[in-house]
């Protein structure tokens, strides 16, 4: 009798695991959207940016801190883009170097960067910890953050600064709060930044 019970559940178990699907988070890979050949939003965002080894003290020494943490060493040429309305944060709210700054293009399923650095992100890119953690999609995830009117670096650098402002992101966007940049929060980052 307890064979025979036992048999079922497992059979029961096998047949709830084999039609029941289990969804985590913003790990989608397919976008809501359909490819377009003229972009459906652009962004603009000015900044400055520096590189590791010329930054002012203040940057340097926060950027230095985000490695530490990350268990990286700085590079001298790790580039640093602080957007404009940032300086203060900093305490060079009177800087006069030379501004700089990138457009986003959105053509539904990838965006196109242009600016002091150019390049192209697919939706389909999942950024997060364990995932995609630094360079040009991370740098695009800060960047639109940051168009969203989250306040933080962009080092090109997935750290717990980023990871925590893409879960407020997604929190407040009422999609699957994960940490993980996928289709869903690419597409809602490029809609709120257009805003």
């Amino acid at each position: 009798m307890l064979k025979k019970v036992k048999k079922i559940l497992i059979m029961l178990c096998c047949l709830f695991a084999l039609t029941s699907s289990i969804a985590f988070a913003d790990t989608e890979t397919n976008s809501t959207y359909t490819e377009t050949d003229k972009p459906l939003w652009t962004i603009h965002i000015e900044g400055y940016t520096f590189t590791y080894d010329n930054a002012p003290k203040q940057i340097k020494e926060k950027y230095k801190n985000k490695c530490d943490e990350l268990g990286i060493t700085p590079s001298a040429k790790a580039e640093i883009f602080i957007p404009a309305d940032e300086m203060q944060s900093y305490g060079l709210k009177n800087y006069k170097g030379s501004q700089d700054g990138f457009d986003i293009f959105f053509y539904g399923t990838y965006f196109k960067v242009t600016g002091t650095k150019n390049y192209t992100v697919k939706t389909s890119t999942l950024v997060g910890y364990n995932k995609v953690e630094s360079g040009n999609p991370v740098h695009l995830v800060q960047i639109l953050l940051k168009a969203c009117g989250y306040s933080l670096g962009v080092d090109s650098q997935f750290g717990s600064e980023t990871y925590t402002k893409v879960r407020s992101f997604q929190s407040s966007n009422s999609l699957s709060v994960d940490g993980i940049v996928g289709a869903r929060t690419w597409e809602r980052l490029a809609y709120v930044a257009h805003l």
